[in-house]
């Protein structure tokens, strides 16, 4: 189990942080690794930030790595809650796809923390996301393929099984290009334009995956009712 799945599941299962006052450490922790980074974070920093001792903040976190990892987990916990409500919310899987695609790149684009570390401290981060990013792009494309999943299970959609995987990952390493590479010809900055992108090239499919099932759907209509026994007398 990698990173990614082991602060996606704290993200979905662990007990959530309802204290306000640690919700406020959390408040300030990220502003402050936005402003100087991980390396020079401290909680001695992070109490005057705060306004709260270095003993008021050990008694929610006890290891700065504590806070961290709370820090890391929330902000991962809103992405995907905010990632799935977007998603979820769309009528069909064109919408789904765009919609979705479009939240997924401007939001990485343009999270804070996530490109102070890619542009100040790369070491932290990076491998994870490049040559040891093979647990991180098959837990993503675990997720977007269950996604996928469901719409063929609702009928929406038909993938062969085997494309499913293939079709999910194609989309995680599209956002992953285009966070950790963020100068492009794609015109992705505007909106317009970042709707025709995905109008031109991934739409197409996903409209193919849909003319399948209404083609199986009519099929099946179609198809005269299987002869029912006589009843015996």
């Amino acid at each position: 189990m990698g990173w990614f799945n082991r602060l996606r599941q704290r993200a979905e299962t662990g007990d959530p942080v309802d204290d306000r006052t640690a919700e406020r450490v959390l408040d300030m922790a990220l502003r402050q690794a936005e402003d100087f980074g991980m390396r020079r974070f401290t909680i001695d920093d992070l109490a005057r930030r705060v306004g709260l001792s270095r003993v008021t903040i050990y008694r929610h976190f006890p290891k700065k790595d504590l806070l961290i990892n709370a820090l890391l987990t929330r902000e991962l916990h809103r992405f995907l809650s905010k990632a799935e409500t977007v998603v979820e919310a769309q009528p069909t899987p064109v919408a789904k796809l765009t919609e979705g695609l479009v939240f997924c790149v401007v939001y990485l684009r343009e999270h804070r923390l996530l490109n102070r570390l890619l542009r100040t401290e790369p070491e932290i981060i990076l491998p994870y996301l490049t040559t040891q990013a093979a647990e991180t792009v098959a837990e993503a494309r675990e997720w977007i393929a269950g996604l996928v999943r469901a719409e063929i299970d609702a009928g929406r959609i038909t993938i062969p099984a085997p494309d499913v995987d293939s079709f999910a990952e194609l989309l995680v390493r599209m956002v992953l290009s285009l966070v950790l590479t963020p100068e492009t010809v794609l015109p992705i900055d505007d909106e317009a334009e970042r709707r025709r992108v995905i109008e031109l090239y991934f739409i197409p499919l996903t409209r193919r995956f849909e003319t399948a099932a209404a083609e199986r759907a009519a099929t099946t209509a179609a198809q005269p009712a299987a002869a029912q026994p006589a009843d015996s007398l």
